[in-house]
């Protein structure tokens, strides 16, 4: 018996700049539909508290606003923008969006060209696209199995751009033999653990150059703001360049150790265990971080810790390469111990040393909290457990005694 209704079927989203090339008259239609969209999202705005969901607002907005000429894939496109944004008090940029086929296409001219066509109102026009980097990415995407599906058009600086949104269907999710949990920190940017009941046991410190250069991006900053706030010209153009330079080195690191990760669950067919820290940032808000001693100076470098994109560009990775990712909850990872399973806040000696009070064990408090995770990613999958402490370490054991333990977190 079948039954009625919409297909599971998984997809993974990938996003591609391209360049458009239209003419004068073309120029003039964007702009003004542009300008058209905008102007129909302002409106929105006092009509989003009037409804409690956004089917309700859909109704009462969508047939009101008919006589503006907006496509309706584009207004409902609107729509749930608008209903989306939560601190918005005017719009002053918007993407014009339109989905594959409705109110859009890609298709080839009889010249061999590369155009797109779009409906941001009732009239279609045929937009050329040009032919660089980023169509040669679109025609290699293409070979594997992905397709259009969407597309953003807008105007960045005084060029227009689409970007292009391209997915993929997901296959069945594959076996899972092990987990990698990874303990995310601001000095170490990924302690990863490896359980695996053939592998040996893996354990890693990645990142840990990530904070450093980020540091050192903030004293160089630091001087230049100086300079620049008695005029220096050279000190602003300087500040612009930095802060592009930090961007797209924060970026490329993240990238790196997430296909680094990304490999190691890739050979031994492992999940990946993250620490769910979605509402992270709300712990260290200017009221709460004023009661703290130096409070101002760790919730400085605590806005520098780039988490979200690691997490993000992580996941995104293991997508790419059919690796599940699941997220647990980080509550008592770092006070529990991973050898004897008892939780106490005092076997938490120092910000980067471990000593259970129960049983002795030693171990680098970051480390201690990966293999939680890679155990507690274990119990959600259902998989059996082992003593992984038993096989293969690349470094030297860490037991220890207690007394042994105790002196050693005085003197570090």
């Amino acid at each position: 018996m079948q039954t009625k209704g919409r297909t599971s079927t998984k997809w993974i989203e990938t996003t591609i700049p391209l360049v458009l090339n239209p003419g004068k008259n073309k120029k003039l239609y964007l702009r003004k539909a542009q300008a058209r969209i905008l102007d129909f999202a302002n409106q929105l705005l006092p009509y989003k508290h009037q409804t409690s969901s956004s089917l309700q607002f859909h109704h009462l907005v969508y047939k009101r606003f008919k006589y503006l000429g907006i496509q309706s894939q584009v207004q409902e496109a609107v729509q749930r923008r608008v209903y989306a944004a939560n601190k918005v008090k005017t719009f002053h940029h918007l993407p014009m969006e339109f989905n594959f086929p409705r109110s859009g296409n890609l298709v080839l001219s009889k010249r061999g060209n590369v155009i797109v066509k779009i409906s941001p109102m009732k009239q279609r026009i045929a937009l050329p696209v040009v032919m660089n980097g980023g169509w040669r990415r679109v025609e290699e995407k293409r070979k594997g199995g992905w397709e259009e599906h969407s597309c953003k058009v807008f105007k960045n600086n005084k060029s227009w751009v689409m970007h292009l949104i391209m997915r993929k269907a997901l296959p069945p999710p594959q076996e899972v033999e092990g987990t990698i949990g990874i303990d995310v920190g601001r000095k170490i940017m990924a302690a990863i653990t490896l359980s695996h009941p053939t592998f040996p046991l893996v354990e890693q410190y990645l990142g840990k150059d990530l904070a450093w250069k980020q540091h050192q991006f903030y004293n160089r900053r630091k001087t230049l703001q100086k300079y620049a706030a008695h005029g220096d010209k050279h000190a602003r153009r300087a500040l612009k360049k930095l802060k592009r330079k930090e961007t797209q080195y924060v970026q490329t690191r993240c990238a790196q150790l997430a296909h680094e990760i990304v490999d190691l669950a890739v050979l031994t067919h492992s999940a990946i265990v993250l620490e769910d820290l979605k509402h992270l940032r709300k712990m260290w808000t200017k009221q709460a971080m004023k009661r703290k001693k130096g409070g101002k100076k760790t919730r400085r470098s605590l806005n520098r810790w780039s988490y979200n994109l690691f997490h993000s560009t992580l996941t995104r990775v293991a997508q790419l390469n059919f690796i599940p990712v699941i997220f647990v909850h980080p509550h008592y990872t770092s006070q529990t111990c991973s050898h004897c399973g008892k939780r106490n806040k005092k076997s938490r000696k120092t910000r980067d040393l471990f000593c259970c009070v129960s049983c002795g064990f030693t171990i680098n408090a970051d480390r201690n909290a990966s293999r939680n995770l890679a155990l507690l990613g274990k119990a959600s999958y259902g998989l059996p457990f082992f003593s992984a402490h038993s096989s293969f370490l690349p470094v030297p054991c860490e037991r220890r005694t207690l007394s042994s333990s105790v002196s050693l977190a005085k003197v570090r």
